[in-house]
């Protein structure tokens, strides 16, 4: 497994040398196990379905709503 691919480019190798790449340190976010992640799905806010419903005026509360008849 110590087999060097570049044993026989000479050239290729003082070219490769020459350029050093400094990698920065990035941290990561760890990793939120599964209850954990449960739980702000279940305390996250929604949407009211109903909001485009309701029409409320002078402290009295309506729904928007037309009867819809099947045939």
């Amino acid at each position: 497994m110590s087999h060097d691919p570049f044993e026989k480019e000479k050239f290729l190798v003082s070219k490769l040398n020459e350029y050093h790449v400094d990698i920065p340190d990035i941290a990561l976010k760890p990793k939120r196990k599964i209850i954990n992640r449960f739980l702000a799905f279940l305390a996250s806010p929604t949407r009211n379905p109903f909001e485009q419903l309701i029409v409320s005026f002078n402290g009295v509360i309506l729904l928007k709503v037309a009867p819809c008849f099947l045939l």
